[in-house]
């Protein structure tokens, strides 16, 4: 079944300042999500980019959705904190 390709486009200084974020950012997780972000922008689909990173493509989707609802601060942090044992 395919699925229907989303338009996603990110204004010069967005795509700047991701791609910043992106060059130093240490945590593997925040940096395949800003990279998603990039694919996706450059016309990748949903299921190509989750090829590239070995995640689910309703992964990607969640992450631009995230993206898309709260901004990229939110992209950026990470709410799982780990089983308290």
């Amino acid at each position: 079944m395919e699925q229907a390709t989303v338009q996603f486009s990110l204004p010069t200084l967005v795509r700047k300042k991701i791609e910043k974020l992106r060059r130093n950012e240490r945590d593997v997780r925040i940096h395949n999500r800003l990279s998603a972000l990039l694919w996706l922008a450059e016309g990748y689909s949903a299921h190509e980019v989750a090829s590239l990173l070995g995640v689910c493509p309703r992964t990607v989707n969640n992450w631009l959705a995230l993206f898309q609802d709260k901004g990229l601060d939110a992209l950026c942090s990470l709410e799982y904190k780990g089983d308290p044992g």
